[in-house]
């Protein structure tokens, strides 16, 4: 075999040589030089990185590991964090690295990045680690105020005083000092004389006095991230000289406290009362109770507060502070949970564990408290495996497997702190294996081959190469090499260069560690003659088995075979031999197997080749065994260890417990060899540590044998630890070690000496774990719990059988330290005067010293000591127990060893003390449950509780009392009323009688959903999509608790009960009733309507349905299969059509309307006819022959036409063609004549040509001619002279047509001068080159002239003639209109001979640009109208509308419409957001211009505020803001801003400035019993709305807020309260109060039944009003519908009757929505005040009453209405058309031109202009707004525009364009209230509203007003005439063709006419009816006036 030595030297040979050898030697010695370690953490982040805003931070991570690490950063999820430009860096990546917060500005604040967890990960190829996780949280610096409040005392009693902080920065701001009279204080835990600053900020001032009253003091705090510190404005102590019997009340509590051990920790108990309170501290200790703390050490008693230093983890628990005097008590309960910074360790922190084998980590945690213990590998939390678990902080896996090498991690956490540790396991010895293999090959000689091997294992195992068994041949073509590869395995490799046939053979790589090897074997066959390789010398062991390979080579091979002696083989049974060339030689014996062996290799051609081995038989070496009888130490021991065979040289050596004793043979012990096969080992003095297990080997070439045997020394015992006279006190635990040594280890055990037997024992049988005496498995005797009877003697005795053993006595002394008797009593109770004697009795050892003390009273020196048998007894009198004495005495005995404490409680009995702390433990609607505190003021025993109970308003004798027994302290109160506020106290009574009751406790029960219905439910139909529903609320006793509003469901009645009810909210309404719009309904649709009130706490019932109709509406849909075809005579159409379907109908069909259309490209005229019927089809005559006609068909309802059909073009027939046009005969020359005509006019079909009749002079027949239809000229020769006669037909396909007149030419000898061009109209477009033939006939030829209306044309650049006479006309301007004549100048006229000839020219261009305006806006439309301007001489053929937001630009979004739309409903809007929208016209000239942009707002009023009580309401100390009570007025609410006013503060604080919408939002940590201000500030699209009110803390403030300036609070009164000067005052007060009250009853009385009257008056108008309407229902259904006319704010005449009302155009900015939430639908930019007619009920101050008007609503600011105009539901003037017309005026055209619009500025020169600011009070008829509802208006940029108010007469001469019909009746237009003020409705009230609003507003409006106010009333006759205005109006007179009225420009002369009057004798026209507006126009009033924004 060969050694490592031969190894190496091959390795050096061949190309390897130093490299090679480097890598063998790191192969070898990697695994012993521990190259490799763990990462391990130097500095990690802190568990908690707090940094402001403006400074940002840093989080370092330093770690140290072998090979270098690398560190990555990763948050809470894991992803790793990278670099975020301008707020996020990280610095360094190997053994340091840096994570950089940047300071950032509050706008760049993000959640993911400066609220974040972070890790810093630490890796190397060991494995990875991961720090403690960091939470940083970055703070926004704002700024902040501090306050302190005025704080109340009385004299002798304490104040405390409290520096506020705003709640958003209290976290990280800190009280630094006070300042009292100019002297600084700081926070300390020692008095400063009277006055202390606390540790936690509040300043306490002890014993006040009269002099405080002028004390000022004040706080200074400083913020963590910014030192400069806050100073707090002063206050003073209010002292009042109080001297009443009051009970404790403790003015600072603490809850929890969680301070770190080692602090000092100080809680205080500061208590005001009288007598003044006496302050005792307990702990709560569950096995004894209530247990006094304080005195001398760590736990003090400072004045009342309980002061513990260097805190312990043993000091966490419960404390009670309990205040006492003689009129009761006040307590209150701590909890102190002392935290200790987190501290972990894991162990074994390094260790090497074998594959296969199980191994454990153990995590121990020391700090508190312990939230979790988390294991992690390599970084990431351990996963669940089946192997691995954890159990006690304790990580087992049970069978190591490689995966499991690396880092491991335990981190223990809590709320505050975190903190880690790490083990490093690497994997220990594992056997090789081989992860790749060469393969076997047969290759042809000459090329190069390479056989590879990697192998893994630890250690690293070491590759070697055989072949054939035999080391590898050494050659220069062979090279062997082998290196470490990156994953830690072994790659090795042999490399051939021209392999040759001799290099065939079997290859084995051996991989090898200390762990075990394997190999791996394959063949090379090279083809070539067969070779045998050399074999060297082969050594065989005697007696096993013999393997030869035959190093054979070649291929291939025939066969092999082995010889020996010439003999081949096999010869013996025992000899085998293989055909692959091995041979096995069984049981080898050395005489019969030894010597030389060959073998023969023999190759497929007979060639053969041989070598020969050798063998050598080795006999290994047999020991003879021996073994070590007993000794004992001192005693000689030899042992002979003799080789019995084996072939020498023969080697002998001796170890013991496996080390070799020659190297360092122990003391004592002898080696000598007797020969080469024996060797002897000697101990002449044995001793103990001579024991072990020793080994003899004996060794040879062929192999070593060992022989062991264990020698063991006996020793006899002796001490290590010898036992000694021991004391202990009674009770405790001693231990009394005995300790022995020896071999074998001796026995220890303890017997005890009777005192019964001097010097007999008792075995102590005892283990020493329970209580009493026992022995622990060590040998020490354990004492647990000593007693007075384990005192006495102990014998310790050690023995192991060697020797006689050991034995030692000792005493044990049990020291008794004082006790008490247990049965001693411990309450004793007397009558308050009585006797009282308390009794102690102590036992222990002398001396005993008893002392009674008591902290609540003196104790007198009444106590009596004496001695008495094992103790003291001491007894302590009373002579006559008074009140005060009641409580604990504490009797302390003590002596040398120690002291203990005897309670006794002293009862003097009285009647109970006041039972405290009551407080409400349940509380339901109808029902409270009340929990309480037992009396503290006197141990007498309750016998029962009363509590009493009552609502707010009655008295304690009205209310109810409930009784309990005296051992209960809970009590449910029932029946109650729900929120219904009720007042508590409480009793508490013995058989002596009953305490004081307690302090009342204030409780409101909770509310319920309502129990009944609204009544009074009632619903009638407004318009075809909308119901008004209106109710009374349900009776008063049914609400339980405030209504927020109301619920009202629709749903179809048609459906039957399988629908659902659509539910929208409304606000409560005035009366507490309700009143709704339900819009988006269908037409002519039975709905059934319920309502239902709701509060806070859910919804009542559903009332009963109302079922109601909606009106008739025009159908929703075309009729369906419109088609035409021609009739008869081409003259005719005949429609035919389907009805739409039923569902799309929305009432009942009363006929079609039929529309034919024929548009003329050459006019703007538009030819239409339309035909009413009641068929499905029609015939339409009277038309044009061959034309084009677009045809619609729409179905009319009583409501109107509906939705036309698609425009559908169809063609009449061909008829006959009409006779040419201007036939006219010239003579051009002699005997030849020229005819010219024009085409027949209008075209009746395809003209097919013309036929020329022809009668020459005196022939009775004519002629014809036929000519081509194309031909407008003929030339005639050879004509005779004479008259001829000439006429002209022309053809189509149907037939020839009528014949031209008649035309008679003479033909002369001399041809006259003409002109034979007819002329006629010629339409041309704009920039087209127009060319006028002129045709002239004459000798001499004439030269033509042309001129354009009488003018001569001078010839320039685009007008020329050209030589055949015409004219040429380049680029023809809409200038260049007008006729144009050719004429001729000549001397020989003929009187049939025409001279000239005249041109019509008309020139299109493209229209420009329309009027447009905005008809009407919802929080998702626009609808936008428009009129036509200038077409520019052509008909309209299309129209696009345009639109984009107006913020921010944007795309422009079109849509194209057909020429008869006028209107245009932009829909999928954003709520409350600006628009631009234009408008363009099409015709077929081209494209207009876009029209003026405007620019407009959709729907969506600011939000609105809820009544001042519900904004917010108080507790305690803090105040809830209810964000979810408020309305979103039509847009979402976005977020809310929160400002917080402190009392006696006149600044504003900002809490929160972007608070998102909620339900409800807390302020807390505010003084309790204070008044705040609150500014609330809600935010949405449409602008912001702010509130402000008031609210108070502390018990009461849980009432609701009162509006801002309701509440003042009241300086307490500094001077002591007289009691008889207060019943005085409250005497006067109460007759005050009923003089006042008895005033007032008579005031209302009167005032009531003046108002009956009026509302008796004002109820009889509005029954008129609605008698009229309903008159009017039937013809209301018999218009026709129209388009809805354009608002006063377009820039037009008006057309109908409905628009002469006097209005005012209001401008109005972003904000409209009034103070009362109405609803504010529309947003559009102008408001119209419209006249209002009296028969809709419009009363003084109040809505309209009307069914057909309704009444706006509080909605809590949410649209309600859609598709309403200007801000309400479409007017039905504006939906229907006006009774008896004839025809319908499709859109909405200006009857006046653009300069007619504005008023001549001379109309204003004399007018009085009263400028106010739009107010939205003014909006609104609401009596009572909500005050507190502030709008910020969006400032936009119009121009005034002053509407002329003057209607003009329908047939006026001056009308350009067709005026109205003259009949247009009236009918009322359907307004949101909260946009049209009715003239006639002001009040003194409103006018002093109106006033009152020109400051803050943005928008400034005009109202002009007389000078003089007159028109024959009084102005001091009533509040209405005295503005000119009336209550009740005058219903108007209808128009009617009798009703002369002006026109337009005879309005406009008017207006001169009477600007030019005197003011003397002017009158105001502001609401009256319609003629009487007529009368100012018309001169009988002496001025106008107008009303203009």
């Amino acid at each position: 075999m060969s050694t490592e030595h031969e190894q190496g030297a091959r390795m050096k040979t061949g190309a390897s040589s130093l490299p090679a050898l480097i890598i063998w030697w790191i192969i070898r010695c990697q695994g012993c030089l521990g190259l490799r370690e763990g990462p391990r953490l130097l500095q990690e982040p802190p568990p908690v990185v707090s940094f402001p805003n403006s400074q940002g931070t840093s989080l370092s991570c330093t770690a140290t590991a072998t090979p270098s690490p690398t560190i990555s950063w990763v948050t809470a999820d894991g992803a790793r964090a990278e670099l975020v430009g301008g707020l996020r860096a990280i610095t360094g990546n190997h053994a340091n690295s840096t994570l950089s917060l940047l300071p950032f500005q509050p706008d760049q604040y993000r959640h993911d990045l400066h609220a974040a967890t972070y890790r810093c990960l630490v890796s190397n190829t060991v494995g990875t680690i991961t720090s403690r996780p960091v939470s940083v949280n970055a703070v926004v610096m704002q700024r902040f105020e501090v306050g302190v409040s005025d704080a109340a005392g009385v004299v002798g009693g304490p104040a405390v005083f409290t520096c506020d902080v705003p709640p958003t920065v209290a976290r990280h701001v800190t009280v630094t000092s006070w300042t009292v009279d100019g002297r600084t204080l700081t926070p300390s835990t020692r008095p400063d004389g009277r006055h202390w600053v606390l540790p936690t900020g509040e300043l306490v001032v002890q014993g006040i006095t009269l002099t405080d009253a002028y004390t000022r003091v004040s706080c200074t705090a400083a913020h963590a991230f910014d030192p400069s510190p806050r100073s707090s404005n002063v206050a003073r102590v209010i002292v009042t000289g109080e001297n009443l019997l009051s009970r404790p009340q403790l003015l600072l509590r603490r809850d929890l406290v969680r301070p770190w051990t080692r602090d000092d920790l100080l809680l205080p108990c500061v208590a005001r009362g009288h007598p003044a309170p006496t302050v005792t501290w307990y702990r709560e200790d569950e096995a004894r109770g209530r247990v006094g703390v304080g005195g001398s050490g760590r736990v003090q008693v400072m004045e009342g507060q309980l002061l513990v230093t260097s805190l312990r983890h043993a000091d966490s628990g419960h404390y009670l502070c309990v205040a006492n005097n003689s009129a009761g008590t006040d307590s209150y309960r701590v909890n102190i949970q002392v935290r200790e910074r987190l501290s972990v360790s894991v162990e074994p922190s390094l260790q090497r564990v074998d594959l296969g084998r199980p191994t454990r980590l153990t995590c121990r945690v020391s700090g508190s408290p312990v939230n979790s213990v988390t294991w992690y590998k390599d970084g990431r939390p351990l996963p669940p495996l089946p192997r691995v678990s954890t159990y006690d902080r304790t990580l087992h896996v049970g069978q190591v497997s490689r995966e499991d090498g690396g880092m491991y991690q335990c981190l223990a956490r809590n709320d505050e702190d975190s903190a880690q540790a790490a083990a490093q396991v690497d994997l220990g010895d594992s056997a090789p294996v081989l992860e790749y293999r060469f393969i076997s090959q047969t290759l042809q000689p000459g090329p190069s081959v390479s056989l590879k091997c990697i192998a893994s294992g630890a250690p690293t195992p070491h590759v070697s190469w055989t072949l054939d068994g035999f080391p590898l041949p050494q050659h220069d073509r062979l090279v062997v090499g082998q290196y470490v590869g990156m994953g830690g395995s072994v790659v090795s490799h042999v490399n051939l260069t021209g392999v040759r046939a001799e290099d065939g053979g079997a290859y084995t790589c051996t991989a090898t560690n200390r762990a075990g090897s394997t190999a791996h074997t394959a063949r090379l066959n090279v083809y070539g003659p067969a070779y045998v390789r050399p074999m060297s010398v082969v050594t065989a062991v005697a007696g096993e088995q013999l393997q030869i390979s035959c190093p054979a080579a070649g291929y291939p091979l025939a066969q092999i075979t082995w010889s020996r002696d010439g003999r081949t083989l096999p010869v013996t049974a025992r000899q085998n031999v293989f055909e692959n060339g091995t041979l096995v030689v069984r049981h080898v014996q050395k005489s019969a197997d030894g010597g030389a062996y060959t073998c023969t290799a023999q190759d497929k051609q007979g060639r053969t080749h041989s070598a020969t081995a050798t063998v050598q038989v080795l006999v290994p070496p047999t020991i003879i065994p021996f073994s070590f009888g007993e000794a004992s130490e001192g005693e000689r021991v030899q042992v002979i260890c003799a080789v019995r065979r084996g072939d020498p040289p023969v080697t002998i050596s001796w170890s013991k417990d496996g080390v070799p004793l020659a190297q360092d043979p122990p003391a004592g012990l002898t080696l000598r060899p007797f020969d080469q096969f024996s060797s002897a080992m000697l101990l002449v003095h044995a001793q103990a540590h001579h024991t072990g297990n020793y080994t003899c080997r004996a060794g040879n070439a062929a192999r070593t044998a060992s022989h062991s045997a264990t020698l063991v020394i006996k020793v006899p015992p002796s001490w290590l630890e010898a036992p000694r006279d021991t004391s202990v006190t009674l009770g405790e635990t001693v231990i009394i070690p005995c300790h022995a040594q020896g071999f074998p280890t001796p026995k220890v055990s303890w017997r005890r000496t009777r005192d019964d037997q001097p010097g007999q024992y008792s075995p102590i049988l005892g283990g020493g774990m329970g209580v009493g005496v026992g022995v622990s498995a060590n040998g020490s005797l354990v004492v647990v719990g000593a007693r007075a009877e384990d005192e006495g003697q102990y014998l310790c005795e050690a023995a192991n059988g060697v020797g006689g053993g050991l034995s030692a006595l000792v005493k044990l002394t049990v020291n008794a330290p004082p006790r008490f008797d247990a049965g001693l009593q411990q309450t004793v109770s007397v009558r308050r005067g009585a006797r009282a004697s308390l009794v102690c009795h102590a036992h222990g050892d002398p001396p005993i010293t008893l002392i009674w003390q008591a902290a609540h009273t003196h104790v007198h020196d009444h106590s009596v000591v004496r001695e008495v048998a094992g103790g003291v007894r001491g007894e302590l009198v009373l002579p006559a127990a008074r009140m005060e004495d009641a409580g604990q005495f504490t009797c302390t005995a003590s002596n040398t060893y120690g002291s203990d404490s005897f309670v006794v409680q002293l009862v003097v009995q009285d009647v109970p003390g006041s039972p405290h702390g009551l407080r409400v433990s349940e509380r339901g609607s109808r029902h409270l449950s009340v929990s309480w505190l037992p009396p503290v003021t006197t141990h007498t025993p309750v016998d029962k509780y009363i509590v009493q109970y009552k609502t707010a308003r009655a008295s304690w004798a009205e209310g109810e009392e409930v009784g309990v027994g005296g051992d209960t302290t809970t009590a449910r109160l029932a029946p109650l009323v729900p929120d219904t506020q009720y007042l508590v106290r409480i009793l508490a009574a013995n058989h002596l009688g009953s305490s004081p009751h307690s302090e009342p406790l204030q409780v409101r029960t909770e509310g319920e959903a309502p129990s009944a219905p609204p009544t009074g439910v009632r619903a009638d139909a407004l318009s075809p999509t909308s119901l008004r529903v209106m109710w009374d609320p349900p009776p008063p006793h049914t609400h339980h608790g405030d209504l927020l509003g109301y619920n009202v469901g629709v749903r179809r009645h048609d459906m039957g009960g399988e629908g659902t009810y659509n539910f929208s909210v409304v606000g409560v309404g005035a009366g507490g009733g309700g009143r709704e719009v339900v819009s988006g309904l269908r037409a002519w649709v039975q709905y059934a309507v319920v309502a239902r009130a709701y509060n806070s706490h859910g919804a009542g019932p559903l009332s009963s349905p109302v079922v109601v109709r909606t009106m008739e509406d025009v159908p929703s849909a075309p009729p369906a299969g419109v088609e035409c075809s021609g009739g008869a005579g081409g003259s005719s159409l005949l429609v035919r059509w389907a009805p739409p379907s039923p569902t799309e109908h929305n009432g009942l069909l009363q006929g079609y309307r039929l529309t034919l259309t024929r548009l003329d490209d050459s006019t703007e005229d538009v030819e239409e006819l339309t035909r009413m019927t009641n068929g499905r089809e029609e015939s339409v005559g009277g038309l044009r022959p061959w034309t084009n006609y677009s045809v619609t068909v729409a179905a009319v309802t009583r409501a109107g036409a509906g939705v036309a059909s698609p425009d559908l073009t169809c063609t009449t027939r061909e008829d006959v063609a009409g006779a040419p046009g201007g036939l006219r005969a010239l003579q051009s020359g002699v005997g030849t004549a020229i005819l010219t005509w024009l085409p027949p006019h209008p075209p009746t079909g395809v003209l097919l040509g013309y036929t020329l009749h022809h009668r020459p002079p005196h022939a009775r027949a004519s002629s014809q001619h036929s000519l081509h239809a194309h031909a407008t000229s003929h030339t005639l020769t050879h004509l005779s002279h004479g008259t001829h006669q000439f006429w002209m037909t022309a053809r189509t396909r149907v037939g020839e047509g009528p014949p031209t007149p008649t035309v008679k030419l003479t033909v002369l000898d001399q041809v006259p001068s003409g002109v034979a061009s007819l002329g006629g109209k010629v339409v041309a477009t704009q920039g087209e080159d127009v060319r006028l033939v002129c045709v002239t006939v004459g000798s001499p030829e004439p030269t033509p002239t042309w001129t354009i209306d009488g003018r001569r044309i001078e010839k320039n650049g685009r007008f020329s003639q050209e030589p055949d006479g015409s004219l040429m006309i380049r680029g023809v301007e809409r200038g260049d209109r007008g006729n144009y004549t050719c004429s001729i100048h000549s001397v020989r006229k003929h009187p049939y001979v025409h001279t000239s000839t005249t041109y019509t020219l008309h020139v299109q261009v493209p229209p420009s640009a329309p009027s447009v305006h905005i008809a009407d806006a919802t929080s998702s439309t626009l609808t936008v109208s428009w009129a036509a301007g200038d077409t520019g001489g052509a008909a309209v053929r299309a129209w696009a509308v345009w639109w984009r937001a107006a913020m921010g630009g944007g795309s422009w979004h079109t849509r194209d419409l057909g020429r008869t739309h006028s209107r245009y409903i932009i829909n999928d809007l954003q709520c409350g957001a600006e628009y631009q929208v234009y408008v363009t016209a099409r015709t077929h000239v081209g494209v207009s211009p876009p029209s003026r942009p405007l620019t407009a707002r959709t729907s969506g009023s600011p939000p609105v505020a809820p009544p001042a009580r519900h904004v917010a309401s108080g507790n305690r100390t803090g105040i809830w803001v209810w964000l979810g009570r408020w309305g979103d007025g039509g847009c979402p609410i976005t977020h809310f801003t929160l400002e917080l006013r402190r009392p006696r503060d006149t600044t504003w604080n900002t809490l929160a400035s972007s608070l998102a919408p909620q339900e409800v939002y807390e302020v807390g940590s505010l003084r309790s019993g204070a008044t705040f201000g609150l500014r609330l500030t809600a935010h949405n699209a449409a602008g912001a709305t702010t509130t402000t009110v008031n609210t108070s803390t502390g018990p009461g403030g849980g009432l609701g807020a009162q509006p801002a300036g309701g509440l003042e609070e009241a300086p307490p009164n500094p001077l002591p309260a007289d009691p008889r000067l207060l019943a005085s005052a409250a005497a006067s007060a109460l007759a005050l109060a009923l003089t006042v009250a008895a005033a007032v009853l008579c005031l209302r009385r009167r005032a009531a039944a003046g108002r009956n009257s009026r509302t008796s008056q004002e109820d009889q108008e509005v029954e008129e009003n609605k008698t009229n309407l309903l008159q009017q229902r039937d013809a209301y259904y018999a218009t026709v519908r129209k388009p809805q006319p354009v608002p006063a704010t377009l820039e037009r005449i008006p057309e109908y009757s409905e628009d002469i009302y006097p209005y005012a155009t209001f401008q109005l900015g972003e904000g409209r929505g009034g103070g009362g939430g109405q609803d504010d639908a529309a947003t559009a930019k102008f408001q119209t005040f419209v006249f209002q007619d009296a028969r809709y009920g419009v009363t003084e101050g109040r809505p309209p009453t009307s069914p057909s008007r309704p009444t706006p609503n509080k909605t809590h600011g949410r649209s309600r209405s859609q598709g309403h105009g200007l801000g309400g539901p479409r007017s039905e003037s504006e939906e229907y058309d006006s009774l008896q017309s004839d025809t319908d005026t499709e859109h909405a055209t200006s009857s006046r031109t653009e300069s007619s619009i504005h008023l001549d500025s001379a109309t204003l020169e004399n007018q009085a202009t009263l400028h106010l600011p739009l107010d939205p009070h003014l909006a609104t008829l609401e009596s009572h707004p909500e005050p507190h509802a502030t709008h910020q208006p969006r400032k936009t940029t119009t121009r005034n525009v002053h509407h002329n108010l003057i209607y003009h007469a329908p047939e006026s001469s001056t009308s350009t364009e067709p005026s109205p019909v003259l009949e247009r009746k009236s009918f009322p237009r359907k307004t949101d209230g909260s946009k049209v003020l009715r003239v006639g409705a002001f009040s003194n009230r409103g006018l002093h509203k109106m006033a009152a609003s020109i400051r803050g507003a943005t928008q400034e409006t005009s109202l002009s007003f007389p000078k003089k106010l007159g028109h024959g009333s009084d102005s001091k006759s009533s509040d209405d005439g005295k503005y000119g205005f009336t209550r009740k109006i005058t219903p108007p007179v209808g128009f009617s063709s009798s009703h002369n009225e002006l026109s337009e420009a005879e309005c406009d002369l008017e207006i001169r006419k009477k600007n030019s009057e005197s003011d003397a004798t002017s009158g105001a026209y502001i609401g009256h009816s319609r003629s009487q507006f007529r009368s100012y126009v018309s001169g009988r009033n002496s001025k106008d006036y107008s009303i203009k924004v």
